[in-house]
């Protein structure tokens, strides 16, 4: 699944010379979504946890490369566990959210066509305090990460609330999440014959990290993908997965 970069650095070019976090920015900034805690009345806020997606793209995923889809467009699924965080006084801190959805282009150059059309689930365990963190946080409206996350959803098909269960093994064997009767997602760590057993195959320094610069991507090979709740352009079948931590702040 496609990516988006909140920091001022370039990672690269769209072979015509514009940097591609910059298309991106530029966008950001007509739109004016806020992304910085300049604004003094930004929250304290911050979420650390893990993120994995099962996309319809080839593994590897081209998007984590800051490449166009391999079919031209993207069907995912994505997933966030919250392992700790706090919106304000209010404690996010082992709860799940879930996008269902899909997008055409490649939104690292800045294409004005490369907008999601997606739903979340939010966890049902949220309190109504934690509900309404999930929801701004998740939909772009305080800035950092998200919102720039937020800034590419061209249309919001829903929320809903419903039972997230995640689990990834500590060594990153296997990653799955389940909400009952609607989504169970998974995949195993990709490996080879000519591969270390006993190491992952992993990516550092991607251009397309979609949660953000500075994480390590673990490849995985996709053993569920269903998804209900939205309505695909066309039969969704999971072809990559990989797995991210993410740690975001306003800053």
């Amino acid at each position: 699944m496609c990516g988006i970069d909140g920091r001022t650095t370039t990672t690269g070019t769209d072979g015509h010379g514009h940097g591609l976090v910059e298309g991106i920015e530029a966008r950001i900034a007509d739109s004016g979504t806020t992304t910085t805690t300049e604004d003094p009345t930004t929250p304290d806020w911050r979420l650390r946890g893990d993120w994995f997606d099962v996309c319809s793209c080839g593994l590897p995923c081209p998007c984590t490369f800051a490449q166009a889809p391999t079919h031209g467009s993207c069907l995912f699924t994505l997933v966030w566990h919250i392992e700790e965080g706090h919106y304000r006084n209010t404690d996010l801190g082992g709860l799940g959210v879930v996008a269902v959805g899909e997008f055409e282009g490649n939104m690292w150059i800045g294409d004005p066509g490369a907008m999601m059309r997606l739903m979340f689930y939010i966890d049902a365990e949220a309190d109504p305090d934690q509900r309404h963190a999930l929801e701004r946080l998740f939909t772009g409206k305080e800035g950092g990460w998200p919102g720039l996350f937020g800034s590419l959803i061209g249309e919001l098909r829903g929320i809903e609330y419903a039972p997230v269960r995640f689990h990834a093994a500590p060594d990153l064997a296997h990653w799955e999440a389940e909400i009952p009767g609607r989504v169970k997602v998974g995949a195993k760590a990709l490996t080879g014959p000519t591969a270390d057993p006993d190491r992952r195959v992993q990516l550092i320094n991607a251009p397309g990290s979609e949660v953000g610069p500075g994480q390590v991507a673990t490849w995985g090979v996709v053993e569920d993908d269903h998804a209900t709740g939205f309505d695909f352009s066309r039969p969704y079948r999971g072809g990559s997965s990989k797995h991210f931590p993410f740690d975001w702040s306003p800053r």
